[in-house]
């Protein structure tokens, strides 16, 4: 009988051993941080942006100017975002663009999802944006200019937590977004 228990206890204790490496293997114990952690003492961090007093940023070769901070909020200095972030429907994000694009006599408008994503940070997140261009980042639901292909009510948005895309929202929800103009240079 104590072989029995021998390999009773031998096998319990291999079952305990395989079921751990099971379970643990499929975490990961780094953690990755924050990116305003990761940018906070490195203001000379700017992936590749060119950043403009008016409160624009321009990644080089592109023609697009980001805004720095969501529409309805205003870039101040020192590196900030005054005012509050608006919130509408996916139709009156569009149209708060189309009126600003009218005003202002440029090309205004909602960035795409794939626009939206070149700006993410892969070694951090919460939000997955430079806080260095970007200083009042925030982990949310982003609209963008796109829609779902197959039904009208849906639209698609932008999560800026961890850079990733959806084309699943309900185009009345309110979120906050994004505007790039269309131009040559600064």
């Amino acid at each position: 009988m104590p072989s029995a228990h021998f390999l009773s206890k031998t096998f319990r204790t291999s079952l305990f051993l395989l079921l751990s490496v099971v379970v643990l293997s499929g975490c990961d114990f780094r953690s990755t941080p924050s990116c305003y952690v990761a940018f906070q003492d490195r203001p000379d961090l700017l992936s590749g942006f060119s950043l403009a007093q008016n409160g624009l940023a321009n990644k080089a070769g592109s023609s697009l100017f980001w805004s720095r901070c969501p529409a309805g909020m205003q870039y101040s200095d020192p590196q900030t975002c005054s005012g509050i972030p608006v919130l509408l429907s996916f139709d009156q994000a569009q149209t708060y663009a189309l009126d600003m694009s009218d005003k202002s006599g440029q090309t205004i408008r909602l960035p795409t999802r794939r626009e939206m994503g070149s700006l993410t940070e892969n070694s951090c997140n919460n939000p997955s944006l430079n806080t260095n261009v970007f200083p009042v980042a925030s982990s949310e639901n982003f609209w963008t200019s796109e829609e779902d292909a197959f039904r009208s009510n849906l639209a698609c948005t932008f999560y800026t937590f961890q850079g990733q895309s959806s084309c699943l929202e309900l185009k009345t929800t309110e979120y906050p977004f994004m505007l790039v103009i269309e131009r040559d240079s600064f």
